[in-house]
């Protein structure tokens, strides 16, 4: 008989309990639930190339053990025990185990995948192996996980389609973030998913919300996980968005790898948004569809009944604002992009399309003045020159004119009226002329050439 063992793939959010009857480990909090079996982990191991001394080690057995168990494997060498009878799903259990393993299918949608294979039993027996088969691979929540106020919010992408958006067709994003006590819930449609889009967001619910949440629950956003913690390796953030969360002082936690229904506040929430709001709905503009949506969550996301605590958001809220760390004077975000650039000869740098003054005292040389240009949430552009801040303007559309601080443009003027002391361009040869009549001039004197008289020229005639 296989061993079971417990993974852990779930953020650290409370306390262990092992249960060692089912060999299950479980959490006070959270109780999530990854089981599987040791020949399953043994596969996993063995398609991610990890040495057969390695997975002994990790399993807890010989090395000959992983040998047998693999010749096994690649032989289809029957398990020892009673003879099984023959099951019209055998032909079908690889393909059943293979998609168990990595999703929670339901049974339904499974039938209708081996019918189409050639099954030709009923749904009942396939119902009864899918949850002998999620039993074993599929991480599933055994309670629900309740979290107390002000302690956890979850955020996520969704896409919604298309739009025309400033003359051209672009891919709509909804960001939401659900707060997970009162269940209330901030989202915006967006055009980007870009990491500054994302802490763009963050820092606008945390002001709409008036405090921040101590913990952040993500999927493996790439804009948020460098590396996600798997057996071996541990969670890593992005630098910038670490950078972000210290700013702010919430934790970042992130779902384990394939298993959505660790977020299912938020991702409840994305479908209720699309089905009762997005649906059927008419409007211009991005913005026009933002003003509707932030209209539609105050007066009815946020004041219906919700269907898991029968409560309505806003009235749990004010419970929920005062346990949630305080916003106090913290500033936006510093920086959510640095990049660097070169100040041209009429004293701008060109980002995204536009073009900004900086101090043109800072200019000289031919090639352009070094600068490094930080991006803030605040979307503010602030740019600097060896530390000092040189530049600071609002972001501009594409294509917008040269933006031109009033300073700077009145420092050009000044600049432009001064002589210029620089040699002229080119490699023109230097050289002093000095006036003959002058003292002590090296010169020769001038030839006296002598003019006859006409008359003189008569007789040759």
């Amino acid at each position: 008989m296989d061993l079971v063992i417990a993974n852990e793939g779930w953020p650290r959010l409370g306390e262990n309990r092992v249960d060692s009857k089912k060999g299950v480990q479980r959490r006070e909090e959270a109780t999530l639930t990854i089981v599987t079996t040791a020949r399953s982990e043994m596969r996993r191991m063995l398609r991610e190339k990890v040495p057969i001394a390695q997975i002994a080690r990790r399993l807890g057995v010989s090395r000959q053990t992983i040998y047998n168990w693999k010749k096994a494997e690649e032989e289809g060498v029957p398990r020892r025990g009673k003879p099984r009878r023959k099951s019209k799903l055998d032909p079908f259990r690889g393909y059943l185990e293979s998609r168990l393993e990595r999703f929670d299918v339901p049974a339904e949608v499974l039938f209708r995948e081996i019918v189409e294979k050639g099954f030709t039993g009923g749904i009942t027996i396939l119902r009864e192996q899918v949850a002998r088969i999620k039993a074993i691979h599929v991480q599933r929540v055994v309670d629900r996980f309740e979290t107390e106020p002000g302690r956890q919010a979850q955020v996520d992408f969704a896409h919604c389609g298309t739009i025309r958006h400033q003359g051209r067709t672009v891919r709509l994003s909804l960001i939401v973030v659900v707060l997970g006590y009162s269940r209330t819930i901030w989202a915006r449609f967006l055009v980007t998913q870009r990491q500054e889009a994302l802490m763009e967001s963050l820092e606008e619910a945390f002001r709409a919300f008036g405090g921040v949440p101590r913990e952040l629950l993500f999927d493996n956003l790439k804009q948020v996980v460098a590396t996600p913690r798997t057996q071996d390796q541990e969670l890593v953030l992005q630098p910038s968005f670490l950078s972000f969360a210290e700013h702010w002082g919430f934790q970042t936690l992130a779902c384990p790898v394939y298993w959505p229904r660790a977020k299912g506040k938020v991702e409840r929430s994305i479908q209720y948004l699309k089905k009762s709001f997005l649906e059927g709905r008419e409007f211009a503009t991005l913005d026009d569809l933002n003003a509707q949506l932030r209209a539609w969550l105050a007066e009815v996301a946020n004041r219906r009944i919700h269907g898991t605590t029968r409560v309505r958001p806003v009235d749990r809220w004010e419970e929920e604002h005062r346990a949630m760390l305080p916003l106090g004077a913290i500033p936006a975000f510093p920086s959510t992009t640095v990049e660097d650039r070169l100040a041209d000869h009429d004293g701008r740098i060109s980002w995204k399309g536009v073009r900004y003054s900086v101090d043109p005292g800072i200019l000289g040389g031919r090639r352009g003045v070094p600068v490094q240009v930080h991006l803030g949430t605040d979307r503010v552009l602030r740019i600097y020159h060896e530390g000092v801040l040189v530049g600071e303007h609002g972001i501009r559309p594409k294509g917008s004119p040269p933006v031109d601080d009033p300073r700077h443009a009145a420092l050009r003027r000044i600049l432009r009226q001064r002589p210029s002391l620089r040699r002229p361009h080119g490699k023109s040869p230097r050289f002093d002329q000095v006036p003959p009549e002058a003292e002590g001039s090296f010169l020769p004197p001038a030839p006296q050439v002598q003019v006859p008289e006409l008359s003189a020229y008569e007789g040759r005639l």
